[in-house]
């Protein structure tokens, strides 16, 4: 089985994020959208973008944490918020960079979506 991703395959992934969060957030990439707090979100904050880490990844920073999306890990892989390599791991080494190596290609495809979508509108 070829589990190698490529960039069109998280850009993909990404796509299907961005849909997503224009159904249910319409102004999910405005940096306008009310500061509630690090409880419950605020603007995306790109400078401080982590895939990684729940509080500060596009739904983190949205919602106040990954975890008020509810939506299941499929869902928030098929998404673009988070890592498949956890799914496919064998060796926990290899893993950890991969997962890093696709987070940090997962931030820089929302920074690139975000930014796209701020420009369109301008200042």
């Amino acid at each position: 089985m070829n589990t190698t991703l490529t960039i069109r395959d998280l850009q993909d992934r990404v796509d299907q994020g961005v849909k997503w969060l224009d159904q249910h957030f319409p102004d999910w990439w405005n940096a306008d959208r009310p500061d509630k707090g690090e409880e419950d979100g605020g603007p995306i904050r790109v400078d401080e973008l982590s895939m990684s880490h729940n509080c500060y990844c596009v739904l983190g920073q949205l919602l106040g944490n990954y975890y008020r999306a509810n939506l299941s890990i499929e869902q928030a892989v098929e998404f673009g918020f988070d890592s498949s390599v956890g799914a496919v791991a064998v060796d926990i080494g290899t893993a950890q960079e991969a997962m890093a190596d696709e987070f940090e290609a997962l931030r820089e495809l929302w920074i690139r979506v975000i930014e796209q979508r701020r420009a369109e509108v301008g200042p």
